[in-house]
């Protein structure tokens, strides 16, 4: 694992970059991390990728500022159909994912509660060959986009109060437009059941929104997610020619 500094437009971003065992060539994967930014549970799910055999690249979303001015920013660049300084950073590592010596041709994107709803965003019309949305949130507008969306594998925790009905819609929506997919809502889990964070990484409004979202790490949920996400993005990334 290691700490860079990957040069989108003019500016550079902190990003972490696992790398598989091995000379490869591998697809690449963007990770985008939750509300809380980069934290050791970011860095845990770039490594567990990189063992799947994919080359992940996490970046620090909130790099440029203060932990909750750059969270409400990176919050509502969501919902502005030209983007946003994340947008484009998340492209930008994209790019830098497919420019590798080591790349196979083809980039997925991975992210989990704020992160899961730019894989969501990026879905379409992005050049990701698959997206695997954790608990993110859609807009409107979102739903609207997913015709041209590429594969999507996401995963959803039964016990969300903040997503309720979003994986049945989800499911609905990709069968109607013919797009592959694999979505799966876990009983008896709430939101964020795939990020293991410490208590340092967590600050007194956090806790509360914790609270409310019946957030908490479930073992076996991550595990079968993990298991699911490795098989799709290995069905859809690992077929695109080298570069």
């Amino acid at each position: 694992m290691d700490l860079i500094q990957i040069p989108v437009r003019g500016d550079t971003i902190p990003t972490f970059v696992a790398t598989p065992a091995g000379s490869g060539p591998w697809p690449g994967v963007v990770v985008v991390h939750d509300a809380l930014g980069m934290t050791p549970d970011l860095e845990a799910q770039a490594m567990w990728l990189a063992e799947a055999g994919f080359v992940a690249a996490a970046p620090d979303l909130f790099h440029d500022g203060g932990h909750l001015r750059c969270l409400f920013r990176t919050m509502r660049e969501m919902t502005r159909p030209d983007g946003g300084p994340a947008r484009r950073a998340l492209l930008g590592v994209r790019d830098w994912l497919l420019r590798r010596a080591d790349s196979n041709g083809a980039v997925g994107i991975i992210g989990f509660c704020l992160g899961g709803g730019f894989a969501f965003a990026l879905a379409s019309g992005h050049d990701f060959s698959a997206s695997a949305p954790s608990y993110g949130a859609m807009t409107e507008q979102g739903w609207a986009s997913l015709a041209d969306a590429c594969p999507i594998v996401a995963s959803y925790g039964a016990d969300d109060p903040t997503l309720a009905g979003d994986a049945a819609r989800l499911e609905r929506v990709l069968t109607e437009l013919e797009i592959p997919h694999d979505v799966r809502e876990y009983p008896g889990v709430g939101h964020g059941f795939m990020n293991d964070h410490g208590r340092e990484d967590v600050g007194l409004l956090f806790r509360v929104l914790i609270r409310l979202s019946h957030t908490k790490y479930d073992e076996a949920a991550t595990a079968d997610a993990r298991r699911r996400i490795v098989a799709f993005f290995g069905e859809h990334l690992r077929g695109a020619p080298t570069q």
